[in-house]
């Protein structure tokens, strides 16, 4: 089930859904093959049959899938899959209220619509099965939103059987970004994909409305196995088995599942909070359909964990069970998707039980909650107020790390009261074979109150193959560390290190340190791996323009769609006299098809912001003004297209217009860094330097990690002769980033200019 949650800063076209269609016959060419070409099988011309069709063939695997969640996953509303009470119920949220009820076989919901006022909508889908259920409306334009409320379907004894709120502790109201009937709650986009069987979104850009379809409700046989007319045909012929013999070449007219690749690929274009790159009827492929996201602020701790929903896969990738060959399969049943044993009985259909489940392990008491598995490899949080996810990094806790790198882990987390560095000296104390066997929770050491103690080093056993190396790089990176350079350099060269953990490191490193960063990504744009040239093209990205473009020109025709998508619009932002010669068909070749992927995305302001970019860098500013105010119309609460239009706006001479959209930016985002940095350097350009500086500080505030905006917010108070106060911001930025250079030069400018106690108290 999918979060429609509130998201803080700059939205993402994460979990889009539309393909690049109407292309131009060059680049259809061209980038056909790039992917390898598929045209020519039988499963590229196979349609889908249905559910109903496999089971005379497999009925033990269809009676399997019938209990699943993957079968319900979306219902027509009716009575056999409604799980909540419709029987005139009241709930009130914020003083107002919301009533669900029946009318003959239908169900309705009276709550607020766009305008504040209470209408009746009716309840056309269910969404989702357990622990919760949502519910579906759908509009005459095509869309369908996923209404707030949400029936939670655990039983009543765990706190179910009850209407909650998916955000119970903030007034959503219309003029919210996440009010139900605006874009971010829109199923068509967030939703469809994965919770119907051969979905196709269909949005006119021209006509601003949806005409979605699919084959089935829910995830049926053939969402995971692709299209099975050819199969099915072949059957009922008798035609020779699907499965060739070793070294023939037959077509596989389905797709089978079998290996780590196909369940991966498969699985996780789902199971993971992704960007989706097309659609594609046959089956689904990593980097060519769909990428996760990389492991960003706000979604991963910096280690890894998981933080915001990001489901599994991305989690997964980064475990030491992936590096060795484990599929999802040996966990979890393909047709039920339960888990295949209960408690630690599933771990060790691998693991030894003597040596991994007893106290020698675990430290806890046998059969006491600290004993099981999960809590410790695989600890959970809780998504959409009652839906528990665990994080399938299955990382061995890392206490010693956390208080530096401000992460959580299982062993503080569940003794909350004595805090990391006594759970760090627990396990040192446990590995030099002090702690008593007979007492596995009774530790020698360090008391309750041990905030100050330091932790002892980390055993080397500790951490799954190399992750050890990640959440420190990544942090030294983030916060502009002389050492980042050499860190990142050793992250890229451990070879248990998962792609996705080096891509966002080498990411990462490019924002911090361009120069050095686009030194190492060179050699990578050539490297087999997709993760290694995605991570070379992100670390481009603040390259200076003349070295971007030479690098990137040659990846125009990468053969995966990932790098390619991640190449269009810095490619398309460039300058045509620092192109290299004789790509400048390709380059074309590759913007058409972006574009055209942009344009079937443009249900979301997002996908608009990108292309009036490329309006404006091709030199059309009338096209591009047209395109953003298009954005603002379809998502007039959309951070990123206010954001953008503004600084459109400044380079343009209209800071007037674009101070009216920083404005509203920070009222409908007061936590956003960015919407208040940037009306605080407009307010700046104005003269309005009091008023400005206070808005860079509220920005420096909210992003503590963020150097510029410490960097301008210290340069400010000097200019409005705060020195103490610019003295003491840029001496605790220098501190927190001691290889930037700007805020060194501006520390040491301040110190210059100042007297009296001010230039006592410099460095």
């Amino acid at each position: 089930m999918s979060s429609l949650g509130r998201r803080r800063g700059a939205a993402l076209l994460a979990l889009t859904t539309a393909a690049a269609g109407g292309l131009a016959l060059r680049a259809r060419a061209r980038l056909q093959k790039a992917d390898g070409g598929a045209g020519g099988s039988a499963a590229s011309s196979a349609h889908f049959v249905g559910s109903q069709v496999c089971a005379g063939c497999h009925p033990v695997e269809q009676a399997a899938w019938s209990t699943s969640h993957h079968r319900h996953a979306m219902e027509p509303a009716d009575a056999n899959s409604v799980l909540g009470d419709f029987g005139g119920v009241t709930f009130r949220y914020f003083g107002r209220d919301t009533r669900f009820s029946r009318q003959g076989s239908t169900y309705q919901i009276t709550t607020e619509n766009q305008q504040g006022d209470a209408e009746t909508f009716k309840v056309a889908y269910t969404l989702g099965y357990t622990p919760l259920q949502q519910y579906l409306v759908a509009f005459d334009d095509g869309r369908i939103q996923a209404l707030p409320f949400a029936w939670d379907a655990r039983p009543r004894e765990q706190g179910g059987q009850r209407w909650f709120h998916l955000n119970p502790d903030t007034d959503v109201t219309p003029a919210d970004p996440l009010f139900w009937m605006r874009p971010r709650q829109n199923w068509n986009h967030m939703c469809g994909d994965c919770h119907t069987t051969s979905f196709n979104k269909r949005f006119s850009d021209a006509t601003g409305r949806f005409d979605s379809r699919w084959s089935e409700l829910g995830n049926g046989c053939e969402s995971c196995h692709g299209a099975a007319s050819a199969h099915v045909e072949a059957a009922r012929h008798a035609k020779p088995a699907e499965h060739p013999a070793p070294g023939a070449s037959a077509p596989r007219l389905v797709n089978g599942l079998h290996t780590q690749v196909e369940q991966l690929d498969q699985c996780g274009a789902c199971h993971a909070r992704r960007i989706r790159l097309r659609e594609d009827a046959s089956h689904e492929r990593m980097h060519d359909t769909w990428r996760p996201e990389l492991l960003q602020d706000g979604l991963y701790f910096v280690d890894g964990q998981i933080k915001d929903e990001v489901f599994e896969i991305g989690s997964f990738l980064q475990s030491k069970m992936a590096a060795r060959g484990i599929t999802c399969s040996h966990c979890h049943d393909p047709h039920t998707a339960r888990l295949r044993a209960e408690g630690n009985a599933l771990c060790i259909q691998c693991h030894d039980r003597q040596t991994f489940d007893g106290p020698q392990h675990h430290f806890h008491a046998a059969g006491s909650e600290g004993a099981r598995c999960v809590s410790c490899h695989m600890p959970s949080r809780t998504y959409m107020v009652v839906h528990e996810r665990r994080d399938h990094r299955i990382a061995v806790p890392r206490p010693d790390l956390s208080a530096t790198l401000g992460t959580p882990n299982a062993c503080a987390t569940c003794h909350e009261a004595r805090g990391n560095a006594w759970a760090a000296d627990a396990i040192a104390s446990h590995r030099s074979g002090r702690l008593s066997a007979g007492n596995p929770e009774r530790v020698p050491g360090p008391s309750r109150d041990d905030s100050a103690r330091r932790s002892r080093a980390p055993s080397t056993r500790q951490g799954p193959s190399g992750a050890e190396l990640l959440g420190p790089a990544l942090w030294r990176a983030r916060h502009e560390q002389r050492d980042a350079v050499v860190s990142v350099r050793a992250l890229l060269a451990e070879p248990t290190v998962a792609g996705l953990s080096k891509a966002t490191a080498l990411s990462a490193l490019g924002a911090s340190a361009p120069i050095e960063a686009a030194e190492i990504a060179e050699p990578l744009l050539r490297a087999a791996d997709p993760w290694s040239r995605l991570g070379a093209v992100e670390a481009l990205r603040n390259a200076p323009d003349g070295t971007r473009t030479r690098l990137l020109a040659g990846q125009a025709t990468d053969t995966s769609r990932a790098v390619r998508w991640a190449v269009a619009p810095l490619l398309g932002n460039a300058g045509t006299g620092t192109m290299p010669a004789g790509a400048h068909d390709d380059v074309t070749a590759l913007l058409s098809d972006y574009e055209a992927w942009l344009t079937a995305n443009a249900d979301r302001a997002e996908a608009l912001v990108e292309l009036a970019g490329l309006r404006g860098a091709a030199g059309d500013p009338v096209a591009a003004r047209a395109t953003f105010e298009r954005a603002l119309r379809r998502d007039d609460t959309s951070i990123m297209a206010t954001l953008n239009f503004a600084d459109y706006l400044r380079d343009n001479g209209d800071d007037a217009a674009g101070e009216t959209l920083l404005r509203k930016a920070c009222a409908l985002y007061p936590e956003s860094a960015d919407a208040h940095f940037a009306l605080g350097m407009l307010l700046v350009r104005r003269k309005e330097i009091t008023t400005g500086v206070s808005e860079l500080g509220r920005a420096n505030e909210l992003a503590p990690n963020n150097s510029h905006y410490a960097y301008a917010y210290g340069v400010g108070l000097h200019s409005t002769r705060q020195d103490e106060r610019a003295l003491a911001t840029l001496s605790d930025a220098r501190a927190r980033f001691p290889d930037n250079a700007p805020i060194q030069a501006a520390l040491r400018a301040l110190c210059a200019d100042s007297g009296g106690p001010t230039r006592d108290r410099c460095p």
